[in-house]
């Protein structure tokens, strides 16, 4: 199937492949030809997280007009493919930084992130929750009526999404995060206009964050975006996420089954 793909891509002279990452949204190689290296993205499964391949390309390709993600160079939305340029420096996980720069660049970029002004639909959790409850339940009914208890305890909170709307990229992990003299960001599927404090709550959750990086984390953001985090409110969102990350968990394990 990869050299079916070759065939369409607008590159010659393909001389090496190298999987990256085989997941449940996407399966990633590196393309070396004679003289460049790129990164080729197949998107895999779309429905059960509820994404939107078209929105996320747009996505990519405003922010890399931003400066601050790689331009998308082929697009096939039939068979679901993406070309983008390979990023040979460290990502923020493997960068030799100490973590202090770390939660800085962090911080800065999801500030940057959040000013971006970007034509796109509103995120909407509900919908995304009830579609992750929904397959859930195609493979452990019983454990999707256990979560569906637990975010109805949240109802508020949810529908409270979007009173502080900004854009938002939804899992800024360190991985997704490359040092640069201009840092760039990957994986834009989760993408959206949404809630801040839902973002930024889901960046301290996927980077495992303790209390006194979370602070430092907060303290920069502060600083980069003006915004002044109201740490109460934050608890709620922190507890959110951390619901709405096991289930998106338990799902990705039933689907790796599949």
């Amino acid at each position: 199937m990869l050299q079916q793909w070759l065939e369409h891509l607008p590159i010659d002279g393909v001389v090496e492949t190298t999987p990256l990452l085989r997941g449940i949204a996407n399966d990633v190689y590196q393309l070396n030809t004679l003289s460049d290296t790129y990164v080729l993205k197949h998107f895999r499964f779309d429905h059960p997280y509820g994404l939107d391949r078209d929105q996320e390309v747009r996505v990519q390709q405003r922010a890399a007009d931003a400066g601050l993600a790689p331009p998308v160079l082929h697009y096939d939305a039939v068979q679901g493919l993406l070309l983008q340029p390979y990023i040979s420096s460290n990502d923020l996980a493997q960068a030799k930084l100490s973590m202090t720069a770390k939660l800085q660049l962090l911080a800065t970029v999801s500030a940057h992130i959040h000013r971006l002004q970007i034509d796109v639909s509103i995120w909407s959790l509900r919908n995304r929750l009830q579609r992750y409850c929904h397959t859930l339940a195609s493979f452990d009914a019983a454990r999707a009526r256990q979560f569906e208890r637990g975010l109805q305890k949240q109802r508020k909170l949810i529908d409270s999404f979007g009173s502080h709307p900004v854009f938002c990229h939804n899992d800024l992990a360190f991985h997704h995060v490359f040092v640069a003299a201009q840092p760039l960001v990957i994986d834009w599927e989760y993408s959206g206009i949404g809630e801040r404090y839902f973002d930024l709550a889901s960046s301290i959750q996927v980077n495992q964050l303790s209390q006194s990086q979370m602070r430092a984390f907060l303290h920069a953001y502060e600083g980069a975006a003006g915004f002044s985090v109201n740490t109460a409110v934050l608890a709620d969102w922190l507890a959110l996420v951390e619901l709405t990350s096991q289930l998106w968990y338990e799902l990705h394990e039933q689907l790796q089954r599949v």
